[in-house]
């Protein structure tokens, strides 16, 4: 491990006023976590955490993923139902979940119509940049 570039990942996350920050180079994967006290610790890349699917996912479903590392959010608020389920069926463009990123929240876009095959992070987790969100089937398949 490099201890230089650990030193200036933790330099830039206490400069930044960011709570974590990740960096992944090749084999390297460093993740740093500030804890309300401003300590930083290292910490494992967060598991990827499957919802619950009672359909099965094809593999020639089509993957929407993470654009950014942030967490996933499936509703527009704690008390609101979620954007979809697993079955609905989704337009292009319509938001089916949400991303917040730097105190941001950016919507997630179905970028095809079709139908949730598959929800694959869990609300209020925290996702990397290309981690797999949903998985959606064609919106004429029956399954």
């Amino acid at each position: 491990m490099d201890d230089a570039l650990v030193d200036r990942l933790v330099a830039l996350l206490h400069a930044s006023g960011l709570r974590e920050i990740e960096f992944e180079e090749g084999e390297v994967h460093i993740r740093l976590v500030k804890d309300g006290k401003g300590t930083v610790r290292p910490e494992a890349p967060a598991p990827q955490a499957a919802a619950s699917a009672p359909e099965p996912a094809s593999p020639q479903d089509h993957p929407i993923v993470a654009g950014l590392t942030g967490t996933f959010y499936r509703s527009p608020s704690p008390d609101a139902p979620p954007f979809v389920e697993i079955g609905d069926r989704v337009e292009e463009g319509q938001t089916i979940g949400l991303l917040e990123a730097m105190k941001m929240l950016n919507p997630i876009e179905a970028d095809r119509a079709g139908r949730i095959a598959a929800i694959a992070a869990g609300n209020d987790t925290l996702v990397t940049r290309g981690a797999v969100l949903f998985r959606l089937a064609a919106a004429d398949d029956p399954s």
